[in-house]
């Protein structure tokens, strides 16, 4: 019995889609959003599991508006304590 590896079943263009969508995995599993984006809308324009890749770009959008709201809330809290330590000193 001969057994065919799974990508001898792929087309060329479903084995460049997951090839795609593991760099943005690896990327999204060190928490880099926005290269794990980049790669995941290049998936995206293949037009193959376009519902889960825009899953994934969608979790890449909350993941980076919640990182944004955390880098304004500590810009103002440096600027209370530049303040603080120039109204102090």
């Amino acid at each position: 019995m001969v057994h065919h590896s799974s990508e001898a079943t792929l087309s060329h263009a479903e084995v460049e889609f997951l090839d795609l969508m593991q760099h943005g995995d690896d990327f999204f599993r060190i928490e880099l959003l926005r290269p794990a984006k980049s790669w995941y809308n290049k998936a995206l324009k293949m037009n193959i599991e376009t519902e889960n890749v825009k899953q994934k770009i969608a979790e890449c959008d909350r993941l980076l508006a919640i990182e944004i709201k955390v880098i304004k809330i500590l810009v103002i809290i440096a600027a209370v304590l530049v303040t603080t330590c120039i109204i102090v000193f």
